[in-house]
């Protein structure tokens, strides 16, 4: 203990007190970004196809940017589940139109007595 008024400094760190960081880095192929599946499936279906394009990119700025493969391939998939659903609902809807339209002109509209 020291006398009042007195300065105590602390020791200068020595080379056991420093702390040493690693950086690790994961290697393996690049992940797919799935850009252009997210674009066509945003044509297709676009409030749909927008999520893809937008979690498309993310994997892609992830990846360029960050060097974040890992966040990169859970992007690129959640990209590519939405860009699949896009196409299935546009399928869908394609195929209800046409269904709906074939009734019309094929059943409906011939049974009409024009007369």
């Amino acid at each position: 203990m020291g006398v009042a008024g007195e300065v105590q400094y602390q020791p200068y760190p020595g080379p056991q007190d420093q702390v040493q960081v690693q950086q690790v880095i994961v290697t393996g192929p690049a992940p797919r970004t799935n850009v252009i599946l997210s674009w066509i499936s945003c044509i297709c279906c676009f409030p749909i196809g927008i999520v893809a394009v937008v979690k498309a990119h993310d994997a892609d700025r992830r990846l360029m940017y960050r060097g974040d493969l890992d966040g990169a391939r859970r992007s690129a998939e959640v990209a590519k589940y939405f860009a699949i659903a896009a196409l299935v609902v546009a399928g869908i809807i394609i195929l209800g139109g046409t269904g709906f339209l074939i009734f019309l002109f094929g059943f409906l509209l011939p049974s009409i007595d024009p007369s």
